[in-house]
């Protein structure tokens, strides 16, 4: 066994051994370094949202086979179409006031169906991750039942009910558990939104929106992963009467279900040998290379490389035999 006496430096070696043997260099720019911890998703879902309002200050106004008005006060225009682009009926008034300025619990619920279309980008260090998103998202708004005298006061149904939602947003999360490829990650999503479409900007006053959920995240391989995201999501507006100096406060809080995707840029180039059947992180020369049998939805396994992760002889049949081999 040599002693640390016979230990030779490489320089002074009668043969040096750099010329058998190229030192490998790490193969991955620093850009590729900064960039694979950036995740890049797409998803859509499904949403419903939850309308609520409390007409206060205000009444209702239903005449025969025709939708409820709402009006401020004695005397007053009544406002058609309340909850999305108010219009006023000056028209004759008849004697069809079902419920005068003040009476309790006079408001009105109902739910919309929204499906919607994002992307997003975060940066993950270790357990936590920082980023945001945009999105575009189609909501169809249902009819709003009364909360009072339902006998008399019939649905108000939006003449337009179709439009869209568009978001901006900065996200937070921390990931907590993890169970083998499933990764849970709680996160918060603070933004702006926009009703577009059906809604009449000049009328509307969006607040900021609050998004809380937890990702549920399958790793498929090192930079690709399938999620799905349950939360709940905290928003209202006001929609101005136009002449009275009153408006109408809505909360629609809404549930969503969304799913989707994030890649992440390798952190090593591909390797170039459309031969090499390499299935780990490898060396050509002296760069690194990750392997090319793997494609974005297969897991390469850090320590060993793996097409499958379990071998043949756990599979079918041969689960039953004793030497499946």
């Amino acid at each position: 066994m040599p002693t640390d006496a016979a230990a030779q430096d490489e320089s002074k070696s009668a043969i040096p051994l750099d010329h058998f043997y190229v030192r490998p260099r790490y193969g991955s720019t620093f850009l590729r370094r900064v960039l694979h911890n950036f995740h890049f998703g797409v998803y859509t879902g499904f949403g419903r949202t939850y309308f609520k309002t409390q007409l206060n200050g205000l009444g209702v106004y239903q005449s025969p086979a025709s939708q409820p008005q709402v009006f401020t006060g004695a005397g007053t225009a009544r406002y058609t179409n309340w909850v999305n682009d108010a219009g006023i009926d000056s028209t004759a008034a008849g004697s069809y006031i079902v419920a005068n300025p003040g009476t309790a619990n006079l408001g009105f619920k109902g739910h919309a169906l929204n499906i919607p279309l994002g992307g997003t980008v975060h940066y993950a260090y270790q357990r936590y991750r920082i980023g945001g998103g945009y999105s575009y998202e189609m909501m169809s708004i249902g009819a709003l039942h009364s909360n009072i005298l339902t006998d008399k006061i019939s649905d108000m149904k939006p003449t337009n009910p179709t439009g869209f939602i568009r978001k901006y947003w900065g996200m937070v999360g921390v990931s907590f558990y993890r169970w083998n490829d499933y990764l849970l990650t709680a996160d918060v999503e603070v933004g702006s939104y926009k009703l577009k479409g059906n809604y009449n900007q000049a009328q509307v006053t969006p607040s900021t929106y609050f998004s809380l959920g937890v990702t549920a995240e399958r790793d498929l391989s090192e930079y690709f992963k399938v999620y799905v995201r349950p939360a709940y999501e905290i928003k209202s507006y006001d929609l101005a009467l136009p002449g009275s100096g009153q408006s109408i406060h809505y909360t629609i809080n809404a549930w969503y279900v969304n799913v989707g995707f994030t890649y992440s840029i390798p952190e090593l180039p591909r390797c170039f040998l459309e031969e090499c059947h390499a299935q780990v992180n490898h060396a050509h020369g002296n760069r690194e290379y990750r392997s090319r049998r793997h494609p974005i939805y297969k897991k390469q396994n850090p320590g060993y490389g793996e097409n499958d992760p379990v071998l043949i002889k756990y599979k079918g049949k041969n689960k039953k035999k004793i030497n499946p081999y």
